[in-house]
């Protein structure tokens, strides 16, 4: 699988000048930072887009039962989870919906526990809100991120701490969490009351046979479960999908709909359901394809990085590396602005996922081999 090289005349976020130049001070730079990949869409949903806008009516939609049928079979078949239609709910963003549950289910001031390094919207969304951001760090023993249960239980504890959000497979670091540390999660929200919010966007890149665990798994051990996810990271599709809160409690249920309601939130649209509903049917082998080539990413990375000072914490999930700068600065500003001034790859600092990323960068491998081979190497070469 090739990168298309068309793909860069495209108005993307990533490549965006003035985004660049506010960022990393020059628009002369190779964007490997925003979350999104660089692979043409697989052929069947690019014909299938093709066809149903050569079919040029775009009256108000729904999503048809095919759609339905085929959302529930790729659940099945990729999760083992019998999805349930009537438990999910459309929104624009899982941040929207993120909002939405902490608008509802907190008040201000109440404490939203995240674990950090983790994705920045979370703190983000946290803030505008008028919530408080509740640290339980992730702990990196051994080149190896782990969650600490004991701080969880104490936090948790807290009657002004309503709602844990975490990340599955986890944004920035790679991990994929395994269903013994999921069922322990799941354990310290439901002694506590603590509504658990689960982001699993990432949820169909696995790397190296590590196995998916979705929060659905327990929603017969604890009802306060929300699972915000969406197939936009899977097949590339992050700028024409939208995003789905799955929500087995009917209470929670009702109140999130009825805040979509009152916003006029979650109306379909046409080439996000044809789009949708041929990658669920005929995206899988695509899928298999590109994490194949995120496979070949890592290990061409981690080769690379043998006579390096620079680590990396091997990804388990996601299409993200997570660069390990510690031997060689001591601070974290500093050190985002001499790589990517010397390397020209726009990379995403670490401590933009809270202070716990000091001296990380994240870099997106979402794109062909060649171009993570320059990339890294360009790194390298870099350092003082």
């Amino acid at each position: 699988m090739k990168l298309d090289e068309k793909l860069n005349s495209l108005p993307l976020t990533k490549s965006n000048p003035k985004t660049l130049e506010s960022i990393f001070g020059t628009i002369d730079i190779l964007p490997m930072w925003v979350a999104d990949m660089e692979f043409q869409i697989a052929k069947p949903i690019q014909e299938a887009l093709i066809e149903r806008v050569m079919n040029s009516g775009f009256g108000y939609e729904y999503k048809p039962a095919s759609f339905f049928s085929a959302q529930k079979s790729w659940y099945q078949n990729q999760y083992q989870i019998d999805l349930q239609q009537e438990q999910v709910l459309y929104s624009p963003t899982i941040s929207t919906s993120v909002a939405i549950l902490l608008e509802n289910f907190s008040a201000e001031k109440d404490g939203i526990i995240i674990q950090p390094p983790v994705f920045m919207e979370f703190r983000d969304v946290i803030r505008k809100t008028r919530r408080k951001v509740i640290k339980n760090p992730l702990q990196l023993i051994n080149g190896h991120y782990e969650m600490d249960f004991e701080d969880l239980s104490e936090k948790a504890q807290l009657t002004e701490n309503k709602i844990l959000i975490i990340c599955n497979p986890h944004n920035p670091v790679g991990r994929v969490w395994t269903r013994k540390e999921l069922e322990e999660v799941v354990r310290i929200c439901k002694r506590n009351d603590v509504l658990l919010i689960s982001d699993e966007i990432h949820k169909d890149i696995m790397l190296f046979d590590h196995q998916f665990t979705s929060l659905l798994d327990f929603q017969n051990t604890y009802e306060n479960i929300v699972v915000c996810t969406s197939e936009a990271k899977s097949f590339n599709l992050c700028g024409i999908t939208d995003s789905m809160a799955i929500v087995p409690n009917e209470e929670i249920r009702k109140t999130v709909s009825k805040t979509l309601k009152k916003y006029n939130l979650g109306r379909t649209n046409a080439l996000t359901s044809i789009a949708l509903e041929t990658a669920y049917r005929e995206g899988g082998p695509w899928l298999k394809e590109v994490i194949k080539i995120i496979e070949t990413n890592v290990d061409h990375i981690q080769s690379a990085l043998q006579d390096s000072k620079i680590g990396i914490i091997k990804p388990e999930g996601t299409y993200q590396v997570w660069l390990d700068f510690r031997p060689l600065f001591d601070d974290s500003k500093e050190m985002f602005k001499h790589i990517i001034a010397e390397s020209g790859i726009g990379m995403n600092a670490g401590h933009w996922f809270g202070r716990e990323g000091a001296l990380f960068l994240r870099m997106n491998i979402g794109t062909e081999t060649e171009r993570v081979s320059h990339a890294i190497n360009k790194i390298i070469k870099a350092v003082p």
